[in-house]
């Protein structure tokens, strides 16, 4: 591990406004099981614009993890996610993929559940039918019973630059598979790109 990095100071324009009245952090973090992480931030003191991200400094190859969780130890396994990272829970129709402001993060299966479960609810602001309502409501039910009684799940996490990862509770049910270039290219990306 370099620790030398926390020290370095990066000088980057904004991307959005170009200042160069940038702040840049940066961090090398050891994961236990896992290879190290570097994690970067940048804010502009102008636009108030913030990225951050998680680089994987072992793997570069673009990768599908996917993984069954079964029980509540399941639930615990964590999720690495680069700012490039595509993640599914194909049972619940959830997809969250990277956008213009896309971060990185680190979290569990049940925490991620939780995200997505307070978004669902901000939705409820916007409702304009009765029905629409219902669905939400229906959808948040739905997380709270999955998270609650830690029902059968999977999770597909996708990388085109393989930043992003899975640090399984169960190292068995863990399903790696490096994608084709093709497959790598299909997936979106973030405004901005650390990789190849």
């Amino acid at each position: 591990m370099n620790s030398d990095i926390e020290n370095y100071s990066l000088e980057v324009s904004c991307p959005v406004c170009q200042s160069k009245n940038t702040s840049t952090t940066q961090q090398i973090i050891d994961i236990p099981h896992f290879p190290d992480l570097w994690l970067y931030s940048l804010i502009c003191n102008d636009c108030k614009y913030k990225h951050n991200d998680i680089i994987n400094l072992a793997s570069k190859d673009p990768s599908r993890y996917i993984y069954h969780a079964e029980n509540k130890d399941d639930y615990t396994t964590k999720i690495i996610r680069g700012s490039n990272g595509t993640i599914r829970f194909p049972q619940i129709g959830a997809m969250i993929e990277p956008g213009p402001n896309a971060d990185g993060f680190i979290n569990n299966i049940e925490g991620v559940l939780r995200e997505i479960q307070g978004k669902a609810k901000f939705l409820l602001n916007d409702a304009e039918t009765d029905e629409d309502v219902q669905k939400i409501i229906d959808y948040v039910n739905l997380l709270e019973e999955y998270i609650e009684l830690n029902l059968p799940i999977d999770i597909i996490i996708e990388d085109p630059f393989g930043n992003s990862s899975l640090v399984p509770f169960d190292p068995e049910k863990l399903e790696v598979i490096v994608l084709s270039q093709e497959e790598a290219d299909k997936l979106k990306t973030s405004f901005i790109i650390f990789g190849n």
